[in-house]
């Protein structure tokens, strides 16, 4: 048995330890046993405190929780579908099992550097290209603000791209093997948004491998190619189908398949096929923006003032005023805030700049000028499109077409996203630009031509920067309110230090914006130079190489930092005091151990989930809230509060904030968790049962709309003051309960409509379930005893679960095969040695 070749393993070797050792350092606290604040993660904790509670009782997780939005599919919060061939594990492997949230940073280390090998470049440039895609401003942004599933597909990104150019390589059986495995794993993130922008790269990457194929007239290879990606792509993507046959299903009724529009004027409606354009786009790119990506600071940064200090203009004022030590540190964030902050784009909000690193940028501007590969022209393509789409309402034309044309496209929201696209292909393209540089390039003279042209090209891009500098007005969204402040107060005095005040934080904005000019162009100009010094043979191809290595690397760890630092991290205990200890009012209501829903006015009730880590909330969090549930809050529970409404949602405690503080109150109206209506109400579509609810009673009147009356055909009620129903339990996705009277009633339950899944039953017999009340289940229910049943068994949950499991074993499969013929391969070759 031959040895094994370390010489080919150690470099491999050698990156790995420094991502381990980066991801360490950079995540330091973490080591002392703190945990981020990440406020997704910790909203995800509470809208999936019932599943867990639920698990900890029945051994798995629910498939409908009771937690937010009075019920919904838990499918997008947790879930464990049964799949003994489940390839999360490769993933822990991986990730070295490493703890969060070293493994994000890893993972995207690990992901880029493979891509940067199945190119052939060398390790030390790849380990510089890992570094830069994996630090890039956005992913720290992303893993502080808890988007995990986001940045763990961007991490499998260029892992899938690199595992489909191998095959395009015609390195087939390997090529095979890896698409299936990293179209699973991928796939497996849940993160669709992410998926939909790397198809888009694979597709601009496949056209032109296509036109190489035609050209070169390999006909066979295009069958064959093609075949391979499409077919493992598949059986990848099949071994999650759990996943996305219930997000699919779950999509059609979500709000991103459209909600209701009233028309105020009039007494019509339209539903809308999508999210509404003007939400869809909220988070998008003014055009001068996208120049982040080489001076993160050029709109000022994140939201808030957290970039001031002592020696902002801010600062001076109170210094001017007799002000000392922290107190003007203080007084420039607080004044700084409250007059807009020191971000002045047209985002709602940021946590920071989408920043590639200005030494990547020169790289990427070097290779499309220097580079003779024809593949840089995919490149520059698709990372033209991306910064076009994350341009969003300020490129209407071009991106309502795509909004309103590309498929799917309009289920998604924050164009500024697709920016993640480039933040991939910048580095690539940086590396391909090395790696030619110094191991391939012979003609010392064409590269100093071309270097010197990208010189000039890079310092037209900073005279561009310089003239932005000079010329923008640095007033935010903010400025109008400030000004009519300004002008409606009558104390001169105060309009004048409002307007100090407001002057001093746009010259704060301005300096922001200069001294990253500054520090964005010393980096470039030290990575210039060690190009220049080589090409002059006065550096050495390894000290150059480290040296760009070094720069690029920090250059981006430094920016960063910026966003996740020491003061992101606190200890695991404070944490949970913080967001997951009861209050006093929470504390009286879980003495009550029914089954009802809880309003908690002193939160944003509709932005909410630590709520639901406590009771079933009629609130919550969730982007993709059922659309009748959306409409509902939209038309009668967010301008304005229909108490008739919060009755029907078994609403027993309303959460309120008095000077003594939270107090629970409960709600006298209540109608509990289910109810015999008097009377039905039939109406003629969605818009008039909306309507309906505006002044309905739902204990006198249940509101049926027409095209249900099917379900109610020849079905009488009749009066019967002795009939009652109750609920018996309420066990997620199984709910029973006992009803008695002498005539027919229609008995409206108070649980959230989803005709995706849930089945009645009355005596054993599934009964149709009725949709009442706009998003309530109702069900007509025959004289006599009889239990009452709703099972929540969702088709597009059990019917793929044995899919998932077959193809998942298909790609174990695959690797075994590709293993056996390796080493088959590898052993025929050490006999003829």
């Amino acid at each position: 048995m031959k040895k094994i070749n370390w010489s080919k393993i150690t470099p491999h070797l050698i990156a790995i330890g420094i991502f381990i050792v980066v991801a360490l350092v950079y995540c330091k606290p973490a080591l002392q046993g703190k945990v981020l604040q990440q406020g997704d993660v910790i909203h995800w904790k509470g809208m999936a405190q019932n599943s867990f509670k639920y698990k900890e009782t029945h051994g798995h997780f629910p498939l409908w929780t009771n937690g937010m939005f009075s019920g919904m599919p838990a499918y997008q919060i947790a879930m464990d579908p049964a799949n003994p061939f489940n390839l999360i594990y490769v993933h822990k492997v991986f990730s070295l099992f490493l703890g969060k949230p070293f493994m994000f940073f890893f993972l995207l280390c690990l992901g880029f550097y493979f891509l940067s090998q199945v190119y052939g470049v060398d390790y030390r440039i790849g380990i510089a290209g890992a570094l830069a895609y994996a630090y890039a401003s956005f992913s720290s942004i992303l893993v502080v603000a808890g988007h995990e599933t986001q940045v763990l597909a961007m991490a499998y990104m260029p892992a899938v791209l690199g595992a489909i150019l191998l095959v395009y390589k015609k390195r087939y059986w390997t090529g095979a093997a890896l698409t299936a495995l990293f179209t699973s794993l991928f796939v497996a993130m849940n993160h669709l948004q992410v998926t939909y922008y790397f198809l888009i790269v694979a597709a601009f990457m496949t056209v032109f491998y296509l036109i190489e194929w035609i050209r070169a007239k390999d006909y066979k290879h295009i069958i064959k190619a093609l075949a391979i990606v499409v077919v493992t792509g598949i059986i990848g993507v099949a071994s999650n189908i759990v996943i996305l046959a219930t997000t699919y299903d779950f999509s059609k009724a979500t709000m991103r398949n459209g909600v209701l529009n009233l028309d105020s004027t009039k007494s019509g409606s339209e539903k809308t096929t999508g999210l509404p354009i003007d939400y869809a786009f909220q988070w998008s790119f003014q055009k001068p923006e996208v120049f982040s990506i080489l001076v993160p600071n050029v709109y000022g940064g994140a939201s808030g003032a957290d970039e001031l200090d002592k020696n902002s203009h801010l600062a001076k004022i109170a210094s001017d005023q007799g002000a000392s030590g922290d107190d003007v540190v203080n007084f420039a964030k607080q004044t700084g805030s409250q007059l807009g902050g020191t971000y002045w784009g047209s985002q709602p909000f940021t946590s920071g700049p989408v920043y590639f690193g200005a030494v990547i940028c020169f790289l990427f501007l070097f290779g499309m000028i220097y580079l003779k590969r024809r593949d840089k022209w995919w490149i520059l393509a698709v990372c033209v499109l991306a910064i076009m789409m994350s341009w969003g309402r300020f490129f209407s034309g071009f991106n309502d077409f795509l909004f309103n044309h590309l498929p799917m496209y309009n289920k998604f929201r924050v164009p500024t996203y697709t920016l993640i696209i480039p933040q991939l292909l910048f580095p690539l393209l940086g590396v391909l630009t090395l790696n030619q540089v110094f191991f391939i390039e012979t003609d010392k003279a064409y590269l100093l031509k071309k270097l010197k042209i990208s010189g000039i090209a890079m310092a037209g891009v900073f005279l561009i920067l310089l003239m932005m500098y000079s010329g923008f007005d640095y007033k935010g969204a903010e400025a109008g309110q400030i000004e009519n402040a300004i002008n409606q107060t009558t104390d001169k005095n105060q309009s004048s230090a409002i307007q100090s005040a407001y002057n001093a934080l746009k010259q704060d904005r301005q300096s922001l914006f200069g001294s990253d000019i500054v520090r964005s162009l010393i980096f470039i100009l030290l990575a210039f130079s060690c190009l220049w010094l080589y090409t002059k043979n006065k550096l050495k191809a390894s000290y150059a190489i480290i040296a760009v290595l070094l720069l690029s690397s920090i250059d981006v760890l430094a920016e960063g930092r910026r966003y996740l630092n020491d003061d992101n991290f606190q200890t695991a205990e404070d944490q949970d005091s913080q967001n997951f200890s009861p209050s006093a009012a929470s504390q009286q209501i879980l003495q009550d151990t029914g089954y009802y829903r809880v309003l908690n006015l002193t939160a944003d009730v509709f932005n909410d989930a630590l709520t639901s880590y406590f009771h079933n909330s009629i609130g919550g969090y969730n982007p993709a809230k059922l659309a009748i549930y959306q409409d509902l809050i939209t038309y009668q529970l967010s301008n304005k509060l229909n108490l008739n409404v919060l009755n029907m949602l078994n609403t027993k405690y309303v959460i309120n904030k008095t000077a003594q503080g939270e107090v629970a109150q409960q709600n006298p109206g209540n109608l509990g968790a289910c109810w015999f209506a008097k009377q039905i109400a039939f109406v003629k579509d969605d818009a008039a049962a909306m309507r309906a609810l505006d002044n309905n009673n739902p204990a006198d009147s249940a509101i049926v709309e027409m095209p249900e009356m099917r379900n109610l055909s020849d079905f009488k009620t009749s009066p019967d003051s002795t009939a009652k129903i109750q609920l018996i339990k309420n066990d997620n996705d199984l709910i029973t309960y006992t009803s008695q009277s002498n005539a027919n009633h229609f008995a409206v339950f108070s649980e959230i409509y989803y005709d995706r899944g849930w089945h009645a039953y009355i005596d054993n017999k599934e009964v149709p379930i009725v949709r009442t009340d706009y998003v309530l289940r109702g069900l007509a229910v025959p004289a006599g005893n009889h239990s009452i049943r709703f099972e929540f068994k969702p088709a597009s949950f059990y019917n793929s679960e044995k899919i998932s499991i077959i193809a998942s074993a298909i790609v174990w499969l695959l690797l075994a095969v590709t293993a056996f013929i390796f080493i088959k391969k590898r052993s025929a070759t050490n006999n003829l040695k």
